[in-house]
């Protein structure tokens, strides 16, 4: 996964980001894996990056990634104001993809 541009963080700093043109699935690849599940699971949260069901379990232990509302990747210890969606879970295929200071496993 290449950084492809930067943003200005909400104190004026500019940080490297991934934008979602390099992270993001095709909308019907996306959706077959979204169909992909064991029974019960259709319940359960999916990754972000590809739409993969994850277990509850693996959810909750899931690595996270930091997503402005424009889709776009961005360090974990960016201050980006209202620019942020927040922390998502991504399965462990698509955290191979992320860059180490995109990504935080939960509880490390």
């Amino acid at each position: 996964m290449n950084i492809t541009h930067t943003i200005t963080t909400s104190n004026g700093e500019t940080v490297p980001a991934i934008s979602q043109s390099e992270w993001l699935l095709s909308i019907e690849q996306k959706e077959a894996n979204s169909r992909i599940y064991r029974a019960g699971a259709h319940r359960n949260p999916e990754c972000k990056m590809c739409g993969r069901k994850m277990s509850e379990k693996a959810s909750a232990n899931a690595t996270r990634v930091h997503m402005t509302v424009n889709l776009d990747l961005v360090p974990m210890t960016a201050s980006i104001g209202s620019e942020s969606q927040g922390y998502f879970p991504v399965g462990s295929e698509c955290a191979k993809k992320v860059p180490a200071g995109f990504k935080k496993k939960l509880g490390a």
